[in-house]
């Protein structure tokens, strides 16, 4: 009986790139050949892993198989709206690998929820915390016809409060870095193992009680293994599935007798953009290497409902108790601070700190109006808010009046526009922090400048009702965020350059 199980997760993600005027994503130079960065990716690796070849030999195709019937995933709800309406074929290979995989593991699918455009959930504000998660849940089961049982935390960013906000939603399980944990014991014992080097064993799955111990308040973590995760990544690792699948080989213990487990995690994009080719190596890890080895791939839920934890962790609670992540060896100080991961060679990042700064003020801002314009419409504006997912993802006539029906206050049936603006203003809000626009080198990038557009978009609409003024004030902290790039200067060269010349008249 097979007793050592396979896990690679992939991390299919692409911040949301339409113009918030227009709703169209425009010309993206960088991207090449292709019209923009979403369409580049597609091409080079989403639409292949689901007709990868597995090479039979001498240069001959055994098969074509699908990837992510085989790999446990994520994909981006922002991402996947550009999916389904432009390669929706491939989309539809998505959707097929899910119930494939729901087949083939006793009703536990592939596919993961993701909180809704990839904020950084510690750095969050409690509700919008909470919006992210209800939205990413929403798309889901839209989408896949199912219930999730756990939702990816955009770069691993985590602390105690989003996990009990997990529990709180009913998930099962969610997927950490090793270096986020910090001890761990057999549940029971009084001694607590110091795991806080990134030694944690990563081949069992662990509980993590937001209560006391055997109460019913609880979710369980998988860690995955770091060191391979990191070959697959950067070294080149799937290059050679035969390689790769004598190192996942090794990492299983000799002697214990129960069933383990090795999980590898990365970005999708890995398979085929990072990496060319790698979709091709991944296939045949999957469904040749890895079998003559003994090693069953399946998914971190299956694997959860066979073997239940037996050990419990805690967290790292991270630099001033903020959290930690899977790609900032400084907890999350990379979306929030002076932070040197990810600094071009002789630039700065000083520009972070204000760019959070002053979208957190706006967001105050836009938070006051939604509450004191949509209180005037709305029987409650945030739970208004954390509905608009459903008429988002099916905005027909019939399901757009039973929305106004549940949460228009009677006297305010006539102003549905009025209350439509703020509801948009209030997404916009939350677009403006997609995790991106901290994650590279300089506030003048493409992705920085599109949640300075995301802001722009939502001041707008704020003063389509009736709340203007606030521009001067944002800009007025933008200007605080030097740019690497000198023919901006600031935040404020960036967004008077980049993104004002994007609106429409």
């Amino acid at each position: 009986m097979t007793t050592r199980y396979l896990c690679v997760h992939g991390h299919f993600y692409q911040p949301p790139r339409e113009n918030p005027w227009t709703g169209v994503i425009e010309r993206q130079p960088s991207a090449g050949e292709d019209h923009d960065w979403n369409a580049r990716i597609a091409r080079e690796c989403y639409g292949p892993n689901a007709r990868a070849r597995v090479d039979g030999g001498g240069g001959e195709t055994a098969r074509l198989v699908n990837n992510y019937e085989r790999i446990s995933f994520n994909v981006g709800p922002t991402l996947l709206s550009w999916y389904e309406r432009e390669r929706n074929a491939d989309y539809r290979k998505l959707l097929e690998a899910d119930a494939e995989s729901c087949r083939r593991l006793a009703g536990h699918g592939n596919a993961i929820a993701q909180a809704y455009n990839h904020t950084i959930l510690p750095l969050s504000h409690p509700d919008d915390q909470l919006t992210q998660v209800l939205w990413g849940l929403a798309d889901f089961r839209r989408r896949f016809g199912r219930k999730p049982e756990a939702l990816w935390l955009a770069e691993c960013a985590c602390d105690d409060s989003v996990l009990r906000l997990l529990i709180d939603q009913g998930l099962k399980y969610a997927i950490l870095s090793p270096a986020q944990a910090l001890r761990a014991r057999p549940i029971g014992s009084r001694q607590w193992l110091d795991v806080s080097s990134g030694s944690i064993d990563n081949r069992r799955p662990y509980r993590w009680w937001s209560g006391a111990p055997q109460s019913s308040s609880h979710i369980d973590l998988f860690f995955y293994d770091g060191a391979l995760s990191q070959a697959v990544a950067f070294g080149r690792l799937m290059s050679d599935a035969n390689r790769a699948a004598d190192e996942l080989l090794r990492r299983f213990s000799q002697k214990r007798p129960t069933s383990e487990l090795v999980g590898l995690c990365t970005d999708g994009e890995t398979y085929g953009h990072h990496e060319k080719f790698a979709d091709l190596g991944l296939a045949y890890l999957l469904y040749e290497a890895a079998g003559r080895r003994g090693l069953s791939a399946v998914n971190f839920g299956w694997y959860l409902a066979k073997h239940p934890p037996t050990w419990q962790a805690q967290l790292k609670p991270g630099p001033q108790g903020l959290g930690t992540s899977w790609s900032c060896a400084h907890g999350v100080a990379r979306w929030s601070s002076d932070c040197p991961c990810g600094a071009a060679e002789g630039g700065q990042t000083r520009w972070r700190a204000p760019l959070r700064c002053a979208l957190d003020w706006l967001r105050r801002r836009l938070a006051d109006i939604h509450e004191s314009r949509g209180g005037a419409l709305l029987k409650s504006p945030w739970e208004a808010r954390n509905d608009y997912i459903g008429l988002l993802l099916d905005p027909s006539p019939d399901n757009e009046e039973a929305f106004w029906d549940r949460h228009l206050k009677s006297g305010a049936r006539g102003r549905a526009g009025e209350a439509l603006r703020l509801l948009e203003m209030q997404r916009f809000s939350m677009l403006m922090f997609t995790s991106c626009a901290w994650f590279f080198a300089d506030i003048a990038g493409l992705e920085a400048a599109q949640n300075l557009k995301y802001a722009a978009r939502a001041m707008e609409l704020a003063a389509q009702a009736g709340a203007g003024g606030l521009e001067a004030g944002f800009l007025k902290l933008l200007a605080l965020a030097p740019s690497n790039n000198a023919s901006y200067r600031d935040g404020a060269g960036v967004y008077s350059a980049l993104v004002r010349p994007k609106a429409l008249p």
